[in-house]
């Protein structure tokens, strides 16, 4: 499972974004460096994803200025083993959550007061005596003390000031015009003695509100990570390795490839490797799902993460710390993090413009009420332009698809469904029609040789065996590794050949000790100019591959084999059944081993594809997305890497070739097809979501706006319905887990 990442790509914690009018803002400085080719971030996570061209280098110096000179702060985040470290680093998300609870207790400390001078002491201090003013002078002093001096205050004005200095709008920015208008207006209306002017208690609510609002959104947030932050947590930081003789307990950081590295009962895995000496019982759940224990011995592999149930063993290193299955995970959803659906460059696009158009709306509000007004048309003007700046909130567009997105990542990751982006769900979420791989995926993809079927009687079993052995000796096929170990379990000499040629998906010819070997598929035999004998399928079993073998140009014999059906195929085939996704089986095995197995799936034949190239798997993938709506493939091969590409989405099991995966749109840790239909499952509920929440976004615009413009909600209850507004589409995104909890119960 390879990172998705590469060396040109750098990552970022970017902080001081408000709205998706902040994202449009930094990726724009961002892209306009000479050098970089893309860049992608992330309001909710606060990162930034930046692909740089090939041979760009030296540009991280240069990416932190763009990001600052568009009035932002940023960091590079490290990379390889240190991205675990990031993820589990909780420092960072209590610092901002003392921050903004700090600002939170200021905020109502001083925000009561001053309404509680707007609206009580009026009743007990009745008449227009010139000590009246009191009231007022305290406001206002209260009012400055929060603006200039509180971090209830002054970070929101001070973020606004510098938007406007950089010419950006976001949502400080709405915010520091309204609340600003609003103790301009009371300043102004206290020196005239014109009460409809005075509005401080209206500024003091909005940055109370503001400031319950992102504490909440910060909360959230916390919990939102939780799920991917326990996952890195499970990867530990010291080890016992073999140097010089001795075992030495090491940081991780420090293991290298190839080192011999102890597990002991109730250790976690440090480092993917294989097992070298002894045996163990590992709890592979947190990659696999798997819930029971899974033995492995000599020569078996075990990932990082995973922990020792019993046992002792002793592993060789496939890597070095930083190349673990745990980090290539945690690679991929920072990755997802940052890609984008369609829906959201929607909303990206229209938050960009939205700040100037609540300005020019806000202006134009003021102006209506000054000149076609009554009497006190300025002063409603200026009540309704306040009100107009405060209630829009691009920060529920900026936030509706981010949020999701970020549930999903750890929704996904403890069910090993790691998606390469956003987009990727979003379309997995759109598709009708699944076509299936047969062999790895439906099928354990480990076949056994049940017979062999000689026809040509110049040979025997045994001759026959240890020659397609011989021509399956480097083959890195299934098919091919069982003929191998068929011929080492019956301790025969398995010859190197002296030459050797393979075309996937077809067959492979050989030199072996002076004979000419062709073995594959029938028509594969057929190509390299052997008759087949009369009754080249007799006595192949149904529900059995067939490979045929030819010695000299001479059909000799053939191979059958028998792969069992993953325990989990039937039941995820029937789980998709009821979301009502059609399921077809394109596989370069045998038409009878296909029909077969396709018959105890419950695969209807009619949509049945045997023995198909690679070519020709391009070539029913393409046909059925003409003619389909949402088509997704699952493969793990070598052979299925083009069709994968071509599928709308590619699903590949993180176990399978890694070029598969390369290839795909999601990768399954785990190898269990039941994941298939949790990640629709979960890619529905995520579409599902981020529709309800820009819906909301868009909706609540449409309704507020005219609203306050008409002078029916005062600037008070339009911060309330603003920050109301971003905490809905927050709340509404950690419905996540329990929509795809109890949608997968009901499949059950």
């Amino acid at each position: 499972m390879p990172p998705p990442s590469n060396e040109n790509a750098v990552q970022l914690r970017i902080t001081g974004m408000t709205c998706g009018a902040c994202v449009q803002r930094v990726e724009k400085a961002l892209k306009s460096i000479d050098g970089v080719r893309d860049a992608s971030v992330n309001l909710m996570a606060e990162s930034g994803t930046v692909q740089l061209s090939d041979g760009a280098q030296d540009f991280k110096t240069r990416l932190l200025e763009s990001v600052r000179s568009a009035g932002y702060d940023a960091e590079v985040l490290p990379a390889g083993r240190q991205l675990i470290a990031e993820w589990t680093d909780d420092g960072k998300l209590r610092e901002s959550l003392r921050r903004h609870r700090q600002a939170l207790i200021q905020a109502l400390g001083l925000a009561l007061p001053i309404l509680g001078l707007e609206y009580l002491l009026p009743i007990f201090w009745p008449g227009n005596d010139p000590a009246a003013q009191l009231p007022g002078r305290l406001m206002q002093l209260i009012l400055l003390i929060m603006l200039m001096v509180s971090p209830a205050g002054g970070p929101i004005i001070v973020g606004g000031l510098r938007a406007l200095w950089h010419r950006t709008g976001n949502m400080d920015l709405l915010i520091t015009v309204g609340v600003l208008s609003a103790t301009v207006g009371g300043l102004v209306g206290s020196f005239m003695a014109e009460p409809k002017l005075i509005h401080f208690h209206a500024a003091a609510m909005i940055l109370a509100i503001v400031c319950i609002g992102r504490y909440l959104e910060t909360t959230v947030r916390g919990k939102a990570t939780g799920a991917i932050s326990a996952l890195a947590k499970r990867a530990p930081k010291q080890a016992d390795v073999k140097r010089d003789g001795e075992w030495q307990t090491v940081h991780v950081d420090k293991i290298q490839r190839d080192d011999e590295v102890q597990l002991v009962e109730g250790a976690t895995v440090p480092v993917d490797g294989a097992v070298v000496d002894g045996s163990v019982e590992v709890d592979e759940q947190i990659l696999t799902g798997e819930s029971m224990p899974v033995f492995r011995d000599i020569g078996s592999d075990v990932q990082a993460g995973t922990t020792v149930v019993s046992g002792r063993a002793v592993i060789r290193a496939a890597g070095d710390g930083s190349q673990g299955t745990l980090n290539r995970m945690l690679a991929l959803i920072q990755a997802a993090q940052q890609g984008r659906t369609r829906m959201q460059r929607l909303a990206d696009q229209v938050a960009g413009v939205f700040v100037a158009v609540i300005v020019a709306i806000s202006i134009v509000t003021f102006f209506s009420w000054g000149v076609f007004g009554d009497a006190g048309g300025w002063a409603m003007g200026t009540r309704a332009a306040i009100a107009v700046l405060v209630v829009a909130c691009p920060c529920a567009l900026g936030l509706a698809t981010p949020t999701v997105t970020l549930a999903t990542s750890g929704v996904a990751a403890q069910r090993g469904i790691l998606p390469r982006d956003a987009a990727a769900l979003e379309a997995l979420g759109r598709i009708k029609t699944i076509v299936w791989d047969k062999t790895g995926t439906l099928t354990a993809g480990t076949p056994q040789v049940n017979a062999i079927h000689v026809i040509n009687d110049a040979i025997n079993e045994e001759v026959g065996l240890r020659l397609a052995a011989g021509a399956e000796r480097f083959s890195a096929h299934p098919i091919g590794k069982a003929i191998v170990r068929a011929a080492q379990q019956r301790e025969l000499e398995v010859p190197t050949p002296a030459s050797f040629d393979s075309t996937i998906g077809r067959g492979l010819t050989a030199e072996i000790d002076g004979h000419r070997v062709v073995i594959g598929s029938p028509q594969w035999l057929r190509d390299n100019s052997v008759t087949l004998a009369s009754h080249e399928y007799e006595d192949v079993s149904t529900g059995m591959s067939s490979i045929h073998l030819a010695i000299d140009g001479k059909h000799a014999a053939i191979i059958a084999l028998s792969d069992a059906l993953r325990p989990s195929a039937a039941a995820a085939l029937e789980r998709l059944k009821q979301i009502k996704i059609n399921a077809c089986m394109l596989t370069g095995d045998a038409t009878a081993t296909a029909h077969a197995v396709a018959n105890e799936l419950g695969i209807d034949s009619s949509k049945v594809e045997a023995e198909a190239t690679p070519q020709r798997k391009i070539e029913y993938i393409d046909a059925l997305v003409k003619q389909s709506t949402g088509v997704a493939m699952v493969g793990d091969g070598i052979n299925d890497a083009a069709a994968l590409t071509r599928a709308d989405v590619g699903i590949a099991f993180a176990t399978g070739a890694d070029v598969a995966v390369e290839a795909a749109d999601i990768s399954l840790i785990g190898s269990t097809p039941h994941l298939v239909a949790d990640a629709v499952v979960i890619a529905r509920a995520t579409t599902r979501l981020i529709r309800q929440n820009l819906g909301w976004a868009f909706g609540y615009n449409i309704v507020a706006i005219p609203l306050a413009a008409t002078g029916n909600m005062p600037p008070a209850l339009a911060a309330a319905a603003m920050m109301f507004s971003s905490i809905a589409v927050v709340l509404n995104a950690m419905r996540l887990p329990r929509l795809v909890g109890r949608r997968l119960r009901q499949m059950e």
